[in-house]
């Protein structure tokens, strides 16, 4: 260890070869890498840095191994548990980048994982969220306060009235303690009798009176509130970068909508007539028991300490469990997403029972998660009830002594009675609060996660509005990673002329369709800039830079409609003639016109009732009808038949005059006739130029050519056989 030297890279392993619990240090210096073994079996090991051809992790249950390509082949060098993983996927870049020169940061490696939260380590849903069990719930209730600050008038009249409310709830008691002690058992004032049943009438008929108008108002503004924050969640989530996308599933997402802001849809419910109205009963209550018999109302008071404590015990047990519950119905619904979207694909595989098998493992999940709490309720209300239900049974056995002693009437001991059901009931229910206050922060957790999430496309603040774009496009030095310490593509350059084809080829995962949406600007540049005329598109909005460009996906999408709206969706405001002027242009007017309703066909999901080249020409006139001045072709046919490609070829070659086009494309056929050609390879561009130039090469395209000319030559052989 101390005769190790320009140490560069320094990180621990947790497990021998074996897999038993040992620290095995990993240290890099500038051209070696060295496995030392604290103890244990295991010996010390170097490698020299030039030897090394390349690194991958290989995973076993459990744990997994680093292993180092040497002479072609990959040998295991130290084990660690799965915990490290990410850590050690990390040391592979780094390593990577000592080898090619670039700089290398030891830090990153010892960094904790993003998914864990650093001071407790409890999982999180996304890098960027803020961990549930650390946040103060104070925190999330005056986010919640801003949310419902807009309405702030409606929630005082509701204040309000519950006040008035609960005086009128107040009086029945008294006038209870009237009837006994001066009509009934006395008999001093008989002719009292009509007049204080009216008096009760009346204060029970205006109390409903106020309840109706309260759950009216609460109702209201409850949905008001609702669909505002539907409005913002759905606003912030168009605003996201496509990363939020790659992180978080459409099931996740769509339990934001459903479930979590519901949650909302009762809080001005609960929180007013729940927590408030409950508080305002207790005060009050409390008010008329000690104006009755101070020492009586005492005793009630004895339970409330013992009440409060296993409140505050439950809830704080409970709350960690609604995450797991909510954690179940998110994956519940991810795994619905996922099956009844490729409801297809199941069926032709026959996997029926299988994707049953997998539902009830998640539903057995929720319903698991879903016990364990209504459990720990079940469990904790009546225990409340009877904690209550002492106050009471002492006042009855005190007060009743009292009456027979005359320290008390009768009237007073019922008037007191009533009002303990009414005491404990309130406290009753703000115990019970403690669930749905549970529930509704959880809830909330997760919308504001939603509203706090930041794109990772910065957008600039100065709007810069671009009339015309003449398609110059220019990379300078381009890096970039969806994990930022593992680049996709590195230090890219290039320029592309207005109203040049250009084409990008390489084997998969290369970093083709990377560069596609960069220049799009799904993604920000880590390193690097990206320029479009001369201006770099950072300062320039991401909708307004993406009213000039026309994108066609290799999987085409169709959202379901007629194919009129589906052709005009990039231009709501297109005429029937321009629609079909595009149509004609993507060689798609001929079939649309065989349909029973035209351009009024309705298409259902993802467009079906269409072929797949079908679907493909109609998303080259959604192009098209938008005229943009770059046209990017992101394997437009790798995915259709040879007639069908024939002719997307065929409106793909109008489409691209006069505009700057991009093509990626796997069949090289298509790139015959492209300007230029970029061949890309682990991320950067090993070749450039035309067909001809670089088949003269004989390099990488040269290879990529050849090799398609191989199985096209072994199809038209078994073809012929």
């Amino acid at each position: 260890m101390k005769s190790i030297e320009n140490i560069k890279l320094e990180t621990e392993a947790d497990l021998d070869f074996f897999g038993n619990p040992s620290k095995i240090k990993v240290i890099v210096t500038t051209n070696k890498l060295h496995i030392i073994p604290e103890k244990g079996f295991q010996e010390k090991i170097s490698f020299d840095l030039e030897r090394i051809e390349g690194f991958n992790i290989r995973q076993t249950v459990g744990s997994a191994f680093l292993q180092l390509k040497i002479e072609g082949h990959y040998i295991d060098v130290v084990r660690f548990t799965n915990s490290n993983r990410y850590k050690f996927s990390r040391l592979i870049t780094q390593l990577q980048n000592l080898k090619e020169g670039l700089p290398v940061s030891n830090e990153i490696l010892n960094q904790p994982h993003p998914l864990l939260c650093p001071k407790c380590n409890f999982p999180l849903q996304t890098e960027e969220s803020q961990c549930p069990n650390c946040l103060k719930q104070g925190a999330i209730l005056s986010r919640v306060f801003s949310l419902i600050y807009e309405y702030m008038v409606w929630i005082f009249i509701i204040f309000f009235l519950m006040i008035i409310g609960v005086g009128l709830s107040l009086v029945p008691p008294r006038i209870t303690k009237i009837l006994v002690d001066e009509v009934l058992t006395t008999k001093r004032h008989i002719d009292w009798l009509p007049y204080l049943v009216m008096i009760l009438i009346g204060a029970e008929f205006f109390r409903a009176q106020i309840n109706m108008l309260v759950g009216t108002i609460s109702t209201s503004v409850g949905t008001l509130i609702t669909n505002n924050l539907r409005k913002k969640l759905f606003k912030k989530l168009e605003e996201l970068s496509l990363n939020y996308y790659d992180i978080n599933s459409v099931g996740t997402i769509m339990t934001r909508f459903s479930s979590d802001v519901e949650a909302f849809h009762g809080f001005v419910t609960q929180a007013g007539q729940g927590f408030l109205l409950n508080i305002f009963m207790i005060i009050g209550i409390g008010v008329m028991l000690f104006s009755i018999n101070w020492l009586l109302a005492l005793y009630v008071m004895i339970p409330i300490p013992f009440v409060v404590i296993g409140t505050l015990i439950f809830w704080r047990g409970v709350y960690p469990k609604y995450f797991k519950v909510w954690d179940s119905q998110a994956k519940l619904s991810t795994f619905l997403n996922n099956v009844l979207s490729g409801i297809k694909t199941v069926k032709s595989f026959s996997q029926e029972e299988k994707e049953y098998g997998r539902f009830s493992y998640y539903a057995d999940k929720l319903k698991d998660t879903v016990r364990i709490v209504n459990l720990n309720i079940s469990i904790f209300n009546p225990l409340m009830s009877f904690l209550f239900s002492l106050g009471g049974l002492i006042v009855w056995y005190i007060g009743g002594k009292n009456v027979l002693e005359g320290k008390l009437t009768l009237g007073e001991l019922m008037a007191f009675l009533s009002y303990i059901g009414m005491f404990y009931t309130p406290l009753t229910n703000l115990a019970l609060l403690s669930t749905w206050f549970s529930n509704f922060t959880t809830a909330s957790h997760r919308i504001f996660e939603v509203l706090d999430t930041e794109s990772q496309v910065k957008e600039p603040k100065k709007y810069v509005k671009l009339f015309k774009i003449e398609g110059n496009i220019e990379f300078k030095n381009v890096t970039f990673g969806y994990d930022p310490y593992q680049p996709v593509i590195k230090d890219i350059s290039f320029k592309i002329e207005p109203g040049e084809i250009v084409g990008i080829v390489g084997k998969s995962g290369s970093g083709k369709t990377t560069i596609l949406n960069l220049l799009c600007k799904f993604y920000d540049v880590q390193k690097g800039s990206i320029l479009i005329d001369g201006i770099d598109i950072r300062e320039i909005p991401s909708t307004e830079l993406r009213k000039h460009i026309g994108l066609v996906l290799q999987e085409p999408f169709l959202f379901r409609g007629t194919i009129a709206e589906n052709i005009s969706y990039g231009k709501s405001d297109a005429t029937l003639e321009e629609i079909i002027n595009a149509a004609k242009i993507a060689n798609a007017h001929e079939f649309i016109m065989k349909m029973p309703n035209g351009y009024d066909t309705l298409l259902g999901e993802k467009g079906a009732g269409l072929s797949g080249g079908e679907k493909q020409r109609i998303t080259i006139a959604r192009a098209i009808l938008c005229n943009p001045s770059i046209l990017i072709l992101d394997e437009a046919t790798s995915s259709v038949d040879t007639e069908s490609e024939k002719k997307i070829q065929d409106a793909l070659s109008t489409l691209w005059k006069g505009r700057t086009t991009i093509i990626v494309a796997h069949r090289l056929s298509t790139l015959k006739d492209a300007d230029k050609i970029l061949v890309i390879d682990n991320g950067r561009i090993v070749e450039s130029g035309n067909h001809l130039e670089l088949m003269k090469k004989k390099g990488v395209y040269y290879n990529l050519i050849v090799m398609q000319t191989q199985l096209a030559s072994i199809d038209e052989v078994l073809i012929n056989e």
